[in-house]
């Protein structure tokens, strides 16, 4: 039998990873955009550039996604989420690995935050503190989608407008 090759582009789901992976396998690939971030001023500054590469990875029992924009100062960002599903606890468990400022932020475990679909729609719900930051993955079709970010400040009870906001098209 030969040997799996130890190299690949995207890696592959493990076929006895939890069902849930499928999910976000949608982010496997490579993807290009554009997007718009909220400025303190309540202003949007757009911008175009963005790469999105979703991996399996960990035996194919979770996904890696790496994002590459410029930040609104034109600065370089890197952005990665690690995404697995712990049988164990019935619960996701993705975290955020901001690269470009240094910092690693829990965003759903067995203790807070929640990965839901809605209308369509998959809507991930984190805590910092004391604010709420409510993504929302809209997946048009296997070439498409977008993403959104709202904030709240008071649990959830209602929500900023739209801070970051992306259209995202697959280039691999």
């Amino acid at each position: 039998m030969a040997a799996e090759p130890a190299i690949t582009a995207y890696g592959a789901r493990n076929p006895q990873a939890p069902d849930e992976l499928n999910m976000f396998s949608f982010l496997v690939g490579k993807w290009a955009g554009t997007g718009k971030t909220r400025i303190a001023d309540g202003s949007h500054v757009q911008w175009e550039g963005a790469t999105w590469i979703g991996r399996y990875i960990l035996n194919g029992m979770a996904i890696a996604d790496e994002f590459h924009a410029s930040d609104p100062e034109g600065k370089p960002y890197l952005g990665i989420s690690l995404r697995y599903f712990d049988r164990g606890h019935q619960t996701w468990i993705v975290e955020y690995l901001n690269v470009s400022h240094s910092f690693l932020r829990r965003q759903v475990n067995p203790n807070t935050g929640s990965v839901n679909r809605e209308s369509g729609s998959i809507v991930v719900i984190s805590e910092d503190g004391e604010m709420r930051i409510r993504e929302i993955y809209r997946v048009t079709d296997q070439n498409r989608f977008t993403y959104s970010t709202d904030l709240s400040h008071d649990g959830g009870r209602s929500w900023d407008p739209v801070s970051v906001e992306m259209t995202m098209t697959r280039a691999e």
